[in-house]
């Protein structure tokens, strides 16, 4: 059996290479334009957090190795109120408020522990949480989330996440930025 070229007409399998070709330009053309939208919805809003975060942790740090010190000094005691370490253990009022990026007032609340409070008692956190959104798939999604000093240093961050229907989620992780 002899096969016969037709002259004038191209193979399948050109005709094929060429629609496989054009396949993978589209979904590149549409991965990089879906990345740009992902950056925008998703990218952004935790780009804001760090960034919030970035003031508040350090604050929080500062503070906890003040009172830190202030229960090495008297007898492993803390203080009542976070008034009691200005200006020995610490240069401002640490129950100022402060302001983040985006102009917010924040504030740091102080939870004395107990004397036999266990390790991952939470003794500081801030107020007002810092809030976000993001949206996907249409849906809106609203975030707070909320910084927290154990009694043993240890930072962790408290996410809560309300759906649009207003179901909401809480998530607790260790804080390691």
């Amino acid at each position: 059996m002899t096969h016969t070229r037709i002259q004038g007409r191209t193979s399948c399998w050109v005709l094929g290479g060429i629609g496989c070709l054009g396949l993978i330009i589209i979904a590149v053309v549409a991965m990089v334009v879906g990345g740009r939208a992902l950056v925008n919805t998703v990218g952004r809003p935790i780009e804001e957090v760090v960034t919030k975060a970035q003031v508040i942790v350090p604050k929080q740090r500062a503070v906890y190795d003040a009172l830190k010190r202030y229960a090495a000094d008297n007898n492993s005691k803390y203080p009542s109120s976070l008034k009691q370490l200005a200006p020995k253990y610490v240069a401002e009022d640490p129950t100022q408020p402060f302001k983040l990026p985006d102009g917010t007032e924040v504030r740091l609340v102080y939870k004395p522990p107990k004397p036999d409070a266990a390790p991952d008692t939470v003794i500081l956190e801030h107020k007002p949480p810092v809030k976000s959104s993001m949206e996907i798939l249409g849906q809106k999604i609203d975030m707070e989330f909320t910084y927290q000093v154990q009694l043993n240093g240890e930072v962790y961050q408290q996410q809560v996440i309300t759906d649009p229907e207003g179901n909401k989620q809480t998530r607790r992780e260790r804080f390691r930025r």
